[in-house]
């Protein structure tokens, strides 16, 4: 319960980057003993949404060039993995579902629905995730995915950029229907490095929040 609440406070940024967290200050407002804050605590270093701040405390992961570089890379491996194993060992029902995920979301991003179009995305990749057949491999990719929800903007990004984005999804989806596990992997590369930068171009110093 303790990691769960922390864990999306964080990736809803309802705890801001930098936030300072320690195991009294989290203990007293959840109103829990100090044990179970501990455990969730380390679990959430270990994931990678929070990082050392002084002798006992601990802060919200801020981002950086070296924090965003290093998630991406690792979403990178995870989900090109997970895409061509998915190609190989999913089922024609989970190659469906993941393909009406795709369409959804480029509905979703053509009518401008930034909300329905995020939501739809995340079902997408946790749902390639799932048709690998690896649940290491998924809990592995649903906590880089949280890291880079933590990390990122995702106000005012161009339209335009989130329509390619779901055209994208629709090439990922259509190469796992034709079990194509080359395709896919690439198309899921060239995804996930286009999803890279148009957040970089958003990131970027003159164009921040």
């Amino acid at each position: 319960m303790v990691y769960t609440q922390l864990h999306d406070a964080i990736a809803t940024r309802a705890l801001s980057p930098g936030a300072r967290l320690t195991e009294a200050g989290v203990a007293q407002q959840l109103q829990v003993s100090k044990t179970p804050v501990r455990e969730a605590l380390l679990r959430l270093r270990q994931v990678g949404l929070i990082e050392p701040d002084g002798l006992r405390g601990n802060r919200v992961i801020k981002r950086s060039e070296q924090v965003l570089r290093d998630a991406y890379e690792t979403r990178q491996a995870l989900e090109a993995f997970a895409v061509t194993a998915a190609a190989e060992r999913g089922s024609d029902d989970a190659l469906a579902h993941i393909r009406d995920l795709a369409e959804g979301s480029l509905t979703a991003a053509q009518a401008g629905d930034l909300d329905g179009y995020f939501g739809l995305d995340r079902e997408f990749h946790a749902a390639i995730a799932e048709a690998s057949g690896n649940q290491r491999i998924a809990g592995l990719i649903h906590d880089a995915a949280t890291l880079m929800r933590a990390l990122r903007h995702v106000e005012a990004l161009a339209q335009a950029g989130i329509v390619a984005s779901a055209y994208q999804h629709v090439a990922i989806a259509e190469a796992l229907a034709r079990r194509d596990e080359a395709s896919a992997a690439r198309h899921m590369r060239d995804h996930l490095a286009a999803v890279e930068e148009l957040f970089n171009d958003r990131d970027r110093p003159s164009a921040s929040a």
